[in-house]
């Protein structure tokens, strides 16, 4: 939602459990066009062999100007404040803890006929908020997974299905957190692990997309029914050689004394350098993420209910070359908390 810095085509391609990487399925080129190699590595952060102990998502890119500003209130544009009543929308968290169930699923869009199924993953995790020392109405969130199954397809290889448990034992326990402040600006997302398995790094890359729906900015006016605001944002992240552009759009749908229920659309962009040495010099990987949620709310806590859907498209751009279309994404989510 605020910046998909997962890339989703190849978190998708990389999840094949244990079975090795399918390879990058790259147009075919002329005699004259310098080929790409097609185990090309776009992002060290998604490579298994770099998987450090500490997970440092895309998110935790520093200090930003949001997180200093959402101190003092938020850092959302209000474009229109609606019908009258106006209230304001403030989350007040409690320390409840919420157990948060998500499936998320992935498919590629006009692949190849032999590109593998992708199996959808069903997250069990625990949201607790704690107070943030220092910040009125500003929480640390601490996420723990306690389950996670993935839903192997019946054509699935039998290499895949031998990976299946392994994977599903090194995600139970895994932790992180993240701050959260009362008009729903969140920073500083990360997990740590002491797993090495294969794909625990690209799989908890695809369970920030469901954290990054438990809490959503909100204007600092009061408001009504129809209001709309929007939340622009820039980042350098440091790990990728990129800046992620995100601009998300929300609109005020219904409301009571508990909830509130929000129409979430966003988009986002980047480019960045691919760092293979075996890539021609300049070769670059343009990413573009569009998004539509429906959200529902707890000014108490997590959102209660999450559904909707992301298409990511993957551009590769070589110099002196037509750009090539690596491939497009649908990401589904569904989350719920009790």
């Amino acid at each position: 939602m605020r910046a998909h810095k997962v890339f989703l085509l190849t978190v998708m391609l990389a999840l094949a459990c244990n079975q090795d990487k399918p390879k990058t399925q790259t147009p075919s080129l002329a005699p004259t066009v310098e080929k790409i190699p097609d185990d090309l590595v776009y992002n060290s952060f998604f490579d298994d062999k770099n998987a450090a102990s500490k997970i440092v998502l895309a998110t935790d890119a520093g200090p930003s100007d949001a997180g200093v500003v959402a101190s003092s209130g938020s850092t959302a544009k209000l474009l229109d404040g609606g019908a009258d009543p106006k209230t304001p929308l403030v989350y007040t968290f409690s320390t409840k803890p919420r157990t948060v169930t998500a499936t998320i699923k992935m498919a590629a869009i006009n692949a190849p006929a032999n590109t593998p199924e992708q199996p959808p993953f069903k997250f069990t995790f625990t949201a607790t908020p704690k107070p943030k020392f220092g910040l009125a109405g500003s929480t640390t969130m601490d996420i723990k997974i306690v389950k996670l199954d993935i839903v192997m397809p019946a054509n699935a290889p039998p290499q895949a299905s031998a990976g299946k448990e392994e994977l599903e034992k090194a995600l139970v326990g895994v932790a992180g957190h993240y701050d959260a402040t009362s008009h729903g600006d969140i920073d500083n997302l990360d997990f740590e692990t002491e797993h090495s398995a294969k794909g625990v790094t690209e799989i908890v890359g695809v369970m920030q997309q469901a954290l990054e729906l438990l809490v959503v900015p909100l204007p600092n006016e009061p408001v009504g029914i129809g209001a709309k605001w929007t939340k622009t944002e820039s980042k350098r992240l440091a790990d990728q050689g990129t800046t992620m552009s995100t601009t998300v759009n929300i609109s005020l749908v219904a409301r009571d004394e508990r909830t509130a229920t929000l129409k979430v659309d966003a988009s986002n962009s980047g480019t960045m350098a691919v760092n293979d040495p075996r890539a021609p010099k300049g070769t670059l990987v343009q990413r573009s993420t569009t998004a539509s949620y429906t959200v529902v709310i707890r000014f108490d806590g997590v959102s209660q209910k999450v559904d909707g859907e992301a298409k990511s498209d993957v551009v590769q751009k070589v110099p002196g070359q037509a750009d090539q279309s690596v491939g497009s994404v649908k990401v589904t989510q569904n989350l719920e908390s009790k």
